[in-house]
């Protein structure tokens, strides 16, 4: 294992820069055990025999490749479920399985706050301050308290803000301000919105996935709205004003650039009574507003990621339910696409089946978790 990650940082090396056209973005996905790299501007496909599954993450300057806490270059295994990379480099920061937070880079490891603290999260700076959520229990844990937010910075810390007693989960940055969700100590309450804060201000009321807010610059793009289904009563808020502006479509999975640039994807706006029905396209809302996709009957486009120069790349998915020995299995198909001067072309086929009952869900309530099992570094 560890001659195959030595042999894989190489070749991350050595792949071809991108062209004046724009990047060509490097893709790694996993399912179970099983990852692959696949670079889009060549015919390499890397796949990888991992020591347990993780969801995937790009260092800030995209040469190394983490799913969970493992790192592949060097077979780095970190005491965490997972992992933040910061935005520039190659330095990750993580909490422990017991509280606690570290930074991982090729120097070695520092701890930040020991096991015990009741570290939560954490979200890194453009400018290398670390956001640590806390709660602190004891014994069996209702009501968690101490629950807070802080500041890293050059081994200094320091408390920002006490929350109302929900779990603080900081998960990025915005204009300085440390963003992060109010997690309200129950995952059924949480289903239905969660409350999105910008340091002390609230920003709005959304489902908590990671697609859902896109930090671009100095621009910020949030799908909100409450309600568990996906397809129902979502609106793109980009930099706090509603840039969708079109209720009859249920808009989620923004995506931006530092230039103003902005996607989504939409279906119509309903409570359906079968998931697996989106259907969605991809729009362009900024900086004129234009469909761009057009998926066939039974196709849904997924979780679009918008490059500089205005590239777009989904994940055209479907997912078809069959009984096996008297259980309910699904299988996806998907699509992994680029859709660049107005062509789509299509990078891979990934296909998966599973038991209903088997906890492997990528469809919850409408919403694809591709970001768990997909990460993009251009």
């Amino acid at each position: 294992m560890r001659a195959l990650a030595l042999a894989l940082g190489v070749a991350l090396l050595s792949v071809p820069a991108a062209g004046a056209r724009g990047p060509d973005p490097k893709i790694a996905y996993v399912h179970g055990r099983n990852a692959l790299l696949i670079y889009s501007g060549s015919a390499l496909r890397q796949p990888i025999l991992l020591p347990r599954s993780g969801t995937p993450h790009w260092s800030g300057d995209g040469r190394l490749v983490s799913f969970g806490g493992y790192i592949v270059a060097g077979g780095v295994q970190l005491p965490a479920a997972d992992l933040a990379w910061a935005p520039s480099g190659e330095r990750a920061a993580y909490v422990t399985e017991g509280g606690g937070a570290g930074i991982w880079s090729s120097r070695g490891r520092r701890t930040v706050v020991p096991d015990g603290w009741g570290a939560e999260s954490v979200a890194w700076s453009n400018g290398g301050a670390l956001a640590l959520g806390r709660a602190v229990c004891s014994g069996a844990c209702g009501l968690p308290s101490h629950t807070e937010i802080w500041i890293w910075r050059r081994g200094s810390l320091r408390k920002l803000l006490k929350t109302d007693g929900g779990r603080p989960q900081p998960f990025a940055w915005h204009d300085g301000h440390v963003l992060w969700w109010d997690w309200p100590n129950s995952g059924s309450i949480a289903a239905d919105g969660v409350r999105l804060y910008e340091s002390e201000r609230r920003i709005a009321t959304a489902l908590m996935y990671r697609d859902y807010v896109s930090v671009c610059g100095s621009h910020l793009a949030v799908a909100a709205g409450g309600d568990r289904y996906a397809m129902h009563g979502k609106q793109i808020l980009f930099d706090g004003r509603d840039v969708s502006d079109d209720r009859s479509r249920s808009w989620v999975s923004p995506a931006c650039t530092a230039a103003g640039g902005l996607v989504a994807s939409a279906s119509n706006n309903t409570t359906p009574n079968r998931i697996g029905r989106e259907h969605r396209a991809i729009w362009q809302l900024l900086p004129t507003r234009r469909q761009l996709t057009q998926p066939p009957a039974g196709w849904t486009d997924e979780y679009p990621v918008l490059f500089a120069d205005g590239s777009v790349l989904l994940v055209r998915t479907r997912q078809l339910p069959f009984n096996k020995n008297g259980e309910w299995w699904t299988t996806t198909h998907a699509k992994l696409e680029l859709l660049r001067g107005g062509k789509l072309t299509q990078l891979r086929e990934l296909t998966f089946s599973g038991p209903d009952s088997g906890g492997d869900w990528l469809n919850y309530y409408g919403h694809y978790d591709w970001p768990s099992r997909l990460a993009v570094a251009p």
